[in-house]
Parts: C-alpha cells; sequence; structure tokens
C-alpha cells in the first residue's frame, strides 16, 4: 500500500514442505530484521502466502554488486575498495555482535548502491547461510560437516568440513573480495569445485603477480584476512577497519567523485524507478 519498489525472496513451495527449512529461514529473517546498521539491507516484512510459500520483503538497491561491478568495469582502485570495505565493516561488526556469522560473503552479496543521495553506499546482503552463534534454537539446524557457501570465496574451515565458525571466519571471506575487487579473481580458480575447497585450505594466492600496482599496506591486509588459521587473521571487524583507514590512497574516492563515476555509467534501476514512482503518484 506504500507503493514503493521493493524486492522480494521467497523459498520455493517444493522446500516450504521440509520443517527444517521453514525454521532456519524464519530463524535467519528475525536474526536479519534486528540488524539496523544503515550499511545492512533493511528487512521490511515477512510471512507465508496461502500456498504456503515464505517470502521476506526488502529494500530494493539501485546499483550494482560487487561481482557485476568488476565484470563491467574492471578491478577497482584502491581508494575505492576501501572506502566500500569500510562501510562494509561496519554493518559486519553489527552482526557479529548480534551473534550471526554470515558464512556466504561474496561479491555477489555485497552491494553497492545509490541511497539517500549518496553514491557507492555498500550494503550487505543475504543471510541465507547465516549461522545465528547466540540463539540456542536455531544452533545446530545445518547439518554438521555439511559444506555450504560458494567455493570461489570458501574459507578454510568450511573446506575441510569443519563446524567451528566464527567472526574471523568472515574475515576471510571478506579478504577473498578483496583480493577480486584488486585482481578481477577469486583468490584461487580451479575447473573442479573440489580443488578450489583444497586451495582455500592448504595453498596460499598469488597477489602481486596480478597487480602489481597494489600497495603494500592494502596487499597486506588482504593477505593477513586470508590467513589459514583463524588466530592468524584480524579477530573483528572493527580490527580490519581500522587498518583499511590507515592505507595511503593517491586519490580519495568521495561522494563526490562517485557520483562522477554514477553519472558516467548510470544505474538503468534507478531510472526505471523513478519513472514507476511518478507512474503510482499519479494514480
Amino acid at each position: 500500500m506504500m507503493k514503493r519498489p521493493c524486492a522480494i525472496k521467497i523459498i520455493r513451495p517444493e522446500k516450504a514442505g521440509n520443517p527444517q527449512v521453514i525454521v532456519r529461514f524464519e530463524g535467519k529473517v528475525r536474526a536479519t530484521a534486528k540488524l539496523s546498521h544503515w550499511n545492512a539491507i533493511d528487512i521490511y516484512d515477512f510471512g507465508r502466502t496461502d500456498d504456503g510459500t515464505f517470502y521476506y520483503v526488502m529494500e530494493f538497491l539501485p546499483g550494482h554488486n560487487l561481482g557485476e561491478l568488476v565484470d563491467g568495469h574492471g578491478t577497482l582502485p584502491t581508494a575505492r575498495i576501501v572506502h566500500l570495505m569500510t562501510q562494509f565493516c561496519n554493518a559486519l561488526a553489527e552482526a557479529h555482535e548480534h551473534g550471526l556469522v554470515h558464512r556466504d560473503i561474496k561479491p555477489a552479496n555485497i552491494f553497492c548502491a545509490d541511497r539517500g543521495g549518496l553514491f557507492d553506499v555498500a550494503k550487505l546482503l543475504d543471510f541465507g547461510l547465516a549461522k545465528p552463534t547466540t540463539d540456542v534454537e536455531y544452533v545446530g539446524l545445518t547439518q554438521e560437516g555439511s559444506i555450504t557457501g560458494s567455493p570461489f570465496f570458501m574459507l578454510p574451515e568450511q573446506a575441510t568440513g569443519s563446524d567451528q565458525v566464527d567472526a574471523r571466519s568472515d574475515i576471510y571471506s571478506l579478504g577473498a573480495v578483496m583480493y577480486f575487487l584488486a585482481t578481477g579473481k577469486p583468490p584461487f580458480v580451479y575447473e573442479q569445485p573440489i580443488k578450489v575447497m583444497v586451495a582455500h585450505a592448504s595453498e596460499a594466492p598469488p597477489l602481486r603477480e596480478l597487480n602489481p600496482e597494489i600497495s603494500v599496506e592494502l596487499e597486506e591486509i588482504i593477505l593477513r584476512c586470508l590467513e589459514k588459521e583463524s588466530d592468524d587473521r584480524f579477530q573483528d571487524a572493527q580490527s580490519l577497519q581500522d587498518m583499511l583507514a590507515g592505507v595511503p590512497c593517491q586519490d580519495a574516492w568521495s561522494n563526490h567523485v562517485a557520483a562522477q563515476w554514477w553519472r558516467d555509467y548510470g544505474c538503468p534501476e534507478r531510472k526505471e524507478m523513478e519513472k514507476e514512482a511518478l507512474e503510482m503518484a499519479a494514480v
């Protein structure tokens, strides 16, 4: 009735008959709805239709996920990586404070949006694999030893089938995303997913070979995030954010610079939204 654009995510009816899936889905939506940070997706509503389809309604974001951004425009400059990742650390810190580990951080789940007159607003999306660590009723609903997440951005703990995930696990996946933004590729690329998983647990990714222009400071941050042992990574999102703040950037990525980039490349979704808003206002 508010006639504003929104996005709807559903559980397909053929999956809705599994009680465990339903409980997990409801728990994740409630956990996500607790997040209030500007850089986390905003949940508007949640429920089920008459035919048993579960859904939740969230804000519609005009813009691009980071995978689309790199695929369409190439690797990002250091200043833009720092700008986006600093925001993302804010949202991740709040999620971790609520005992929520995302477990599926990848370029498709980080959105670069135009919101409230600001450009390059980072948004944390899709807690579809999120694991609440403080709500007892939901702990253990992911089968122990099961493999979840995206192999290209999977953390060593998941690759080895370990259920011991925490905030430092998300830090690893975020490091893999930064690697992708800086090089245009995931840390490990093999045709067989199992080889990618083994590499996450045992190999060191080449970074400077793929991007000789990367700053020493950003390279050190990315490689520390990608340490195999969780004790060797940044221990929380705030520590990572503090280090990102110290990365020297030749050209600052301000809202003014971001606005110029958006004017140059545009966002078809926003133009369509503005058109629909005018049409609805006339009804």
